[in-house]
């Protein structure tokens, strides 16, 4: 028991580790300031470049694989590896550390199935690029596989405890992106509009 409240604490713990806040630090420059407002790669590629992009990526993916890969080692239950994914994404969404100010989780999310499931990891890749191909949107593509998601985890591991909590992950991924949801549907559904015809 003891010992899973050490799990906990540090699954947090290492989600406050922001890429972004690192980055912001060695260019001197908080980019959070400017374009979307959020600390995460896109942004931060947008703002200083892909080199701050790829930087910002990799902490934040690597964190979340960290975690999972080290409870594997220590052979946590499913769902002890599943509160901590939850803890880890939570950590980066509202860490304590900078005010609970944090970016959305999604790196963080990805570097979690790289360490927990090559099957979770296969699906979301796929239901990514069919759905983002057909929609022309990224983020309609992967937010509607994400459900898909949880169905994958229970045949892998046979825990609904754990595949409930991944559902908890996902309704938190789902409710912090909310906004970038509903704008990306409202293009895509949104009336093409005719060009006026020109007379002759």
């Amino acid at each position: 028991m003891i010992i899973n409240i050490i799990y906990f604490i540090f699954a947090y713990l290492l989600g406050n580790v922001l890429g972004g806040k690192i980055i912001s630090i060695l260019y001197k420059e908080d980019f959070s300031q400017y374009g979307s407002g959020n600390i995460g790669a896109r942004n931060a590629g947008r703002i200083l470049g892909p080199k701050a992009f790829l930087f910002v990526a990799t902490v934040d993916i690597f964190k979340g694989f960290l975690i999972v890969i080290m409870l594997k080692l220590f052979n946590a239950e499913a769902k002890i590896i599943a509160i901590c994914i939850l803890l880890v994404v939570l950590g980066h969404i509202k860490p304590i550390a900078f005010g609970f100010k944090g970016g959305k989780g999604v790196a963080t999310f990805v570097g979690t199935l790289l360490a927990l499931s090559p099957n979770l990891v296969f699906v979301l890749i796929l239901g990514f690029l069919l759905i983002s191909f057909i929609t022309r949107s990224t983020t309609i593509g992967f937010y509607s596989t994400l459900p898909s998601l949880i169905y994958i985890h229970y045949l892998d591991f046979r825990s609904l405890t754990a595949s409930a909590v991944l559902a908890l992950v996902l309704a938190l991924l789902f409710f912090v992106a909310r906004e970038d949801i509903k704008k990306a549907f409202k293009k895509y559904f949104a009336p093409v509009r005719k060009r006026p015809v020109k007379r002759t």
